[in-house]
């Protein structure tokens, strides 16, 4: 019995214990909760607080950034006003304006460079790769401008410059087609408008044709290339009237003085210019004052001797007789002055005259070296096609394929490249 009770009170005595600890525990908590508590009132202000200025920061972060996409902006028309009044300055003191221009950008370059070196994490190197661009550019840009406005001068000089500028690196440059040249690379430019497996396994009846067909559903031709086209067009129409034609603008380039073409017939001299233009552009009466000066021009080196002086009035009897006739034709329309100045100076005007279908292919007949007949017929990508007049004698012709012009016993030039 006696064991059971010291048992008893073994178990109230651990009972007891454990309630008396629980409640130290409790009262020791309790003060640790009463002490943090500040702390964590604390906390939670402080993260009120946090969020109050994320707020705050990210409004300011959208004001500085509107604020620097205005400067930005005002920079830009800044720089844009500045171009501006440059370029409206121009005059013949190239060099001066040209030199301006480079400085103003040489300093935006300078400006970008004290960057580099200065701020935070310096960039040496970079900045000395600036400094030395930037005196390249400096050098680039005003020779760039001097070429840009002697340009520009020169094309209000003579205006028909302006339909031989090449809007691209890869436009063709018209230059004169010397007799005399020499060309060793006889590669078949008829590669240019086929594949090497087309060029290789098509007879060459079939392989000159689908070139020649590719090459005039080409719409990527440049501006020389679509005026010397035209040029052929007008030129095939007076072939057709009977006019021996000699292309002047395509052999002789830059130097044709404005006669595209020369056609003669019997007695009777044509000067004729063509312009192949858009719709929307008009031709003015300068381009005719052009016409006018290089029919005269012409007249005067071919009428005889340079010592008899020559007159006005004689020049107008060749006018007035037809013997001499300058003739506008175009695929656009001329303006109201311009046709003024056409009549009044005894101009023709074939205007609105689009470029038309023609047989391409010329069917020439030579002698060779050894005094043998040879019928050769020339694409237009080749060599001699543009040197090539037809009608000087009996049998030559224009076609439009290939087989026709062998099938009349013509084989193609052995020198394919112009």
């Amino acid at each position: 019995m006696k064991d059971y009770i010291w048992l008893l009170a073994i178990i109230g005595i651990f009972i007891l214990w454990v309630i008396i600890s629980w409640i130290l525990e409790t009262i020791s908590n309790s003060r640790k909760y009463l002490k943090l508590k500040p702390k964590l009132d604390s906390l939670e202000s402080a993260v009120k607080a946090y969020e109050l200025k994320v707020e705050k920061d990210k409004a300011e972060f959208e004001a500085n950034s509107k604020k620097r996409l205005d400067e930005f902006s005002q920079s830009v028309k800044k720089d844009k006003d500045a171009i501006n009044k440059l370029a409206q300055q121009k005059s013949m003191g190239f060099p001066w304006l040209a030199d301006a221009y480079a400085d103003y950008f040489s300093l935006r370059d300078m400006k970008r460079q004290k960057y580099l070196e200065s701020k935070i994490h310096p960039a040496g190197k970079t900045a000395e790769i600036v400094r030395e661009i930037k005196n390249e550019k400096k050098i680039l840009v005003a020779e760039n401008k001097i070429i840009s406005y002697k340009l520009a001068y020169l094309v209000k000089l003579f205006p028909w410059l302006s339909e031989l500028i090449a809007e691209d690196e890869n436009e063709e440059i018209p230059i004169r087609i010397d007799d005399d040249l020499q060309d060793d690379n006889n590669e078949d430019r008829v590669r240019n408008y086929l594949t090497p497996e087309e060029y290789k396994s098509l007879p060459s009846v079939e392989r000159n044709q689908m070139a020649l067909d590719r090459y005039l559903k080409s719409r990527n031709k440049s501006k020389w290339a679509i005026g010397r086209d035209y040029e052929m067009y007008v030129g095939y129409l007076y072939e057709q009237e009977g006019y021996s034609v000699e292309y002047k603008g395509i052999l002789d380039g830059f130097e044709d003085l404005g006669r595209d073409i020369i056609a003669k017939k019997a007695d009777e001299v044509c000067i004729i210019q063509c312009k192949h233009w858009a719709q929307y552009k008009k031709i003015h009466e300068k381009h005719v004052f052009q016409l006018f000066g290089t029919t005269m021009e012409y007249w005067i080196k071919s009428s005889g001797s340079y010592r008899r002086p020559k007159s006005f009035e004689e020049f107008a009897k060749f006018l007035s007789e037809n013997k001499l006739r300058p003739i506008f034709f175009t695929s656009t329309g001329l303006s109201d002055k311009a046709k003024e100045m056409a009549n009044a100076l005894s101009v023709e005007i074939r205007e609105n005259e689009p470029l038309g279908e023609f047989p391409r292919i010329k069917c020439n007949i030579n002698y060779d070296e050894f005094g043998s007949q040879t019928r050769i017929y020339h694409l237009p990508m080749d060599q001699q096609y543009d040197r090539t007049i037809i009608g000087n004698r009996s049998g030559e012709f224009y076609v439009s394929t290939v087989k026709e012009a062998e099938d009349a016993g013509f084989r193609r030039a052995f020198k394919h490249r112009f």
